[in-house]
């Protein structure tokens, strides 16, 4: 009927793609996930203590070329994600900003239900999330590579989650 057809304008039903990659795979993703293993402590063979946010620095990321395309998220409410912080590359892409706006208000139910799992997930398990998937809003469409990498919050007991979104198809 007439809603699947306005449906697929914004989901590619005809090629979905989502993948779970075992680590990354652009060169831009892993240097910046080595700039997050330097940032992790492992005292004595204990658990690795995450970074925390204040280890992450803009001039870092403007050296390591993605300070454009970094994010911030933290969890919001008692089920619900949201960005604290966007890079404007992104925000191009997506059409808007929407910095402290939670996903299941500006995203699709079921994508939302997909990012709050994932990262929810990386959240728990203290383990970085790597994604490869089809990315289509406006004009853009293409592959992109995007990462979530567990950071304490300021408070230091809050998980936060950090990355960047790669689009390199366009570049």
């Amino acid at each position: 009927g007439i809603g699947v057809r306005v449906l697929s304008m914004s989901l590619d039903f005809e090629e979905p793609y989502f993948e779970v990659l075992t680590g990354p795979d652009c060169d831009e993703a892993k240097a910046l996930h080595a700039y997050w293993l330097q940032h992790r402590l492992s005292e004595g063979g204990a658990e690795a203590i995450l970074p925390k946010r204040d280890d992450i620095s803009l001039p870092d990321l403007v050296a390591l070329g993605c300070a454009d395309r970094a994010f911030i998220m933290e969890p919001f409410g008692e089920d619900d994600w949201q960005y604290r912080l966007l890079g404007s590359e992104i925000v191009r892409y997506y059409g808007r900003d929407v910095t402290g706006i939670p996903f299941r208000q500006h995203m699709l139910e079921c994508e939302a239900e997909i990012a709050i799992r994932i990262s929810n997930e990386a959240a728990q398990t203290r383990k970085p999330v790597f994604l490869k998937m089809r990315f289509i809003s406006g004009d853009h469409s293409g592959m992109i590579e995007t990462m979530s990498l567990p950071i304490l919050a300021r408070d230091e007991t809050t998980i936060w989650l950090f990355g960047a979104t790669f689009f390199p198809e366009s570049e």
